[in-house]
């Protein structure tokens, strides 16, 4: 039947067939099974010893070859990032911008920028009491990234809330790069992320607002029945309105 019908499995390049020698060779087993030769106008496959001594070395030339430019990408990223440029995917609130003589560098990405700015802000000034109340001020706005369900995830908050990316600095401890100045813009101060840690950690309280007491009077008069912390009031300024929280 096969003769009658022959298969032919056709490849540009023996590198296109498969990124290692391991792949390769499975899928050779797999295109033989099926009854199928494999044919190449830059090589020619046959079952010789020659012929398959020939194929190996190649597919094994090929994996370093990918493997040699995975290592030099991973080092100019680093390198890269050790000089202060942010090298991997853009986080809200900002976007990749060619610039000349420096790459592609972080650049504020309206409006969620100043949407960010604000709840970070916020959340430091004491504003916002609590990370849901930074999760609905962002819900607030129709525009701000959301999940499939069409939420601000709580972890996103978090994220929000530790990325000292966002006060101008870069760091990675996978890559053992420390803290450092970035070359892109801060969408707030080093000391406005520091006061943001020192509020997640518990070492800081921020006072309560005055000019609310009218608005929310049992505010810091009941408990929650589960952690029994006072619950919080506030209100939040959205798009067009405030709102009650």
């Amino acid at each position: 039947m096969h003769r009658k019908n022959p298969r032919v499995a056709i490849i540009d390049d023996i590198s296109r067939l498969a990124r290692g020698l391991d792949a390769h060779l499975q899928l050779r087993g797999a295109i033989a099974k099926a009854g199928a030769t494999l044919e190449s106008p830059s090589i020619e496959f046959g079952d010789d010893s020659d012929s398959v001594l020939v194929e190996n070395l190649l597919a094994s030339v090929s994996q370093h070859q990918r493997q040699k430019n995975s290592e030099q990408t991973l080092n100019r990223m680093k390198s890269r990032l050790k000089n202060g440029y942010w090298v991997f995917q853009a986080p809200v609130g900002y976007r990749y911008q060619k610039t000349s003589g420096n790459g592609k560098i972080l650049v504020r990405d309206e409006p969620n920028a100043s949407i960010i700015q604000e709840a970070l802000e916020g959340y430091a000034s004491g504003r916002f009491q609590l990370q849901v109340e930074v999760k609905r001020f962002l819900e607030s706005f129709p525009n701000f990234p959301r999940d499939r369900k069409g939420e601000v995830r709580n972890q996103r908050v978090t994220d929000l809330l530790n990325k000292v990316l966002y006060a101008g600095y870069v760091e990675s401890d996978d890559w053992e790069v420390s803290l450092r100045p970035g070359r892109h813009e801060g969408l707030i101060t080093l000391e406005t992320y520091k006061k943001i840690q020192d509020r997640l950690k518990g070492n800081a309280y921020a006072p309560a607002h005055k000019d609310i007491n009218l608005d929310f009077p049992l505010r810091g008069f009941v408990s929650c029945g589960d952690c029994g912390h006072n619950l919080t009031a506030c209100w939040s300024k959205g798009s067009t309105a405030k709102h009650p929280y």
